[in-house]
């Protein structure tokens, strides 16, 4: 009889989540621009003044983690979550350097470390080894504000410009080591919105994972599954508000244990499994999405399809609703408006009193303005066209005589 062991495939669920969250930048496919209030799907810009697409989005967002906590459980905090991968693995890297009871967490016991273990050599390597990792893990935050040239640009340091961006990737940097080192499963615990929305959504129809009280007699003394538990919660006896993550592991802890030969009951299954509701038995794949179709909730499900809706709707009219202009943009026209009126104040007063040739000059003078104030401006050649053409004007105008219109 085939046992299941969900380790290896649950581990290459994690490599490749994070490695779809790096590509999802790299690739172009999202990216935050906060200079234009804007995001860019595909280099295709979305305004944040497009009222559909952020409802939607907002719709979306909130009712997706709601559908999973009644559905899936807790499976994306144990099978696909970047917080559990890292946390995982710097708790068995702690282990292998300061002994296997070893605990430098922020919410555990305080410091414990192996007397054999406890050695300058161990310590710098740990210490090296997580800030190399956060080195490498903070360009992934940073590619969802700037363009890979932009994040390349850091690393080769080509101009001045990337100070500001080396800043932020110097608090990254920062921010993940600390979480590394020291938060983990902290976060998660008590600072995680997706697990405390979990904790109120949750219910025992599911997936969660299942004891068979029946079989309580092979347990007798045995603590494999707890010693294996992530969470260092009890597996056998979990509670709706216990922070099990459905990773697993205690599984496939059981299910060792029972395929060991020179064990009792050597051959069948373990007292654990993932179930959805309390069916009592085990089903195949097809029964158990049948069961969670059947128990889904539709009100939040139809929240999540006027989500997609509205930013469906809010892409069809995209095109119809006008960039913002920065303020940063605004606040430097207005100077320029400014400073040129200041400087063609004695043609627009002439102009106003009736000369039609103090008109045009007036005109000219401005286009001349502000093609001297910001040469570069892509209005550029306009502004070189105003100056013959308003000159010329007023020049035939004087020379006919005509001081009026």
């Amino acid at each position: 009889m085939e046992i299941p062991q969900y380790h290896n495939k649950r581990k290459a669920i994690q490599f490749v989540t994070l490695l779809l969250i790096a590509l999802i930048p790299i690739l172009g496919l999202f990216r935050i621009d906060l200079a234009s209030a804007s995001f860019f799907i595909r280099d295709h810009q979305v305004w944040w003044s497009n009222f559909p697409i952020i409802f939607g989005l907002a719709l979306i967002t909130a009712t997706v983690p709601v559908i999973t906590y009644m559905t899936i459980g807790s499976v994306w905090c144990g099978w696909a979550c970047p917080q559990n991968l890292l946390s995982e693995w710097a708790n068995n890297l702690t282990y292998k350097l300061l002994g296997k009871r070893a605990d430098a967490r922020v919410d555990g016991k305080g410091l414990i470390v192996a007397a054999s273990k406890n050695k300058l050599a161990n310590w710098l390597t740990l210490g090296a080894t997580f800030f190399a990792a956060s080195l490498v893990l903070a360009f992934i935050p940073l590619l969802f504000f700037y363009t890979p040239g932009e994040v390349w640009g850091i690393v080769t340091a080509v101009s001045e410009q990337d100070v500001n961006k080396l800043i932020l990737y110097s608090f990254l940097v920062f921010l993940i080591f600390i979480d590394i080192a020291f938060v983990r499963y902290f976060l998660c615990d008590y600072a995680c919105f997706y697990r405390m929305g979990q904790k109120i959504f949750k219910t025992r129809h599911a997936l969660h994972v299942s004891y068979d009280a029946s079989r309580s007699a092979e347990c007798t003394k045995c603590n494999y599954c707890a010693a294996s538990c992530i969470t260092r919660i009890q597996p056998t006896d979990i509670k709706p508000y216990d922070p099990c993550i459905d990773c697993g592991e205690c599984i496939d802890a059981c299910n060792r244990l029972h395929a060991n030969p020179t064990k009792p009951n050597s051959g069948m299954t373990g007292l654990l499994r993932f179930e959805f509701g309390n069916q009592g038995k085990v089903t195949t794949w097809k029964e158990k999405l049948g069961l969670m179709v059947s128990r889904f909730n539709w009100t939040v499900g139809g929240f999540f399809l006027a989500g997609v809706a509205m930013m469906t709707w809010g892409i069809y009219i995209q095109q119809q609703i006008p960039a913002p202009i920065p303020i940063a943009q605004q606040l430097k026209e207005r100077r320029l408006i400014s400073l040129c009126n200041n400087r063609c104040e004695p043609q627009q007063v002439a102009c106003r009193k009736g000369s039609m040739a103090s008109c045009y000059r007036a005109a000219a003078c401005k286009c001349d303005c502000f093609l001297e104030q910001d040469p570069e401006n892509p209005s550029s050649g306009y502004w070189r066209q105003c100056v013959r053409r308003n000159i010329g004007k007023a020049e035939r105008i004087d020379m006919h005589g005509q001081h009026r219109p």
